[in-house]
């Protein structure tokens, strides 16, 4: 399991991967619990998003579901929540860079562990 917490002023997301085998599922979560959006990724095919009611975190997912892509050889599926009331255009900005910046960090991890 690989866990990497990242905080910037009011925003706390967490990311936690689970190793299944050669794949790995991922719960990148903050604030107020809910999930909004799966991104599936399945050798040979392009990942597969769904999102959940009218929540946005789609928009993370599918970017995450592409670095997975390129930089993880196995299977993946990335679940993710992440609420803040009243969230500003920055603080959704912040959080599209802090989630990235985790799942290449996760990455980093998993190849240590090769």
């Amino acid at each position: 399991m690989i866990q990497i917490n990242r905080k910037l002023n009011r925003i706390e997301i967490q990311l936690v991967a689970f190793d299944m085998g050669k794949d790995i599922c991922i719960i990148l979560t903050g604030g107020e619990a809910h999930l909004g959006s799966v991104t599936i990724g399945i050798q040979d095919y392009s990942p597969e998003t769904f999102p959940i009611g009218t929540h946005k975190e789609y928009v993370i997912t599918e970017m995450l579901g592409e670095i997975l892509k390129k930089r993880y050889s196995g299977n993946f599926a990335i679940c993710c929540g992440i609420h803040l009331d009243n969230i500003t255009k920055e603080e959704i900005s912040d959080i599209t860079s802090l989630s990235c910046q985790m799942v290449e960090e996760m990455c980093l991890q998993l190849k240590m562990k090769e």
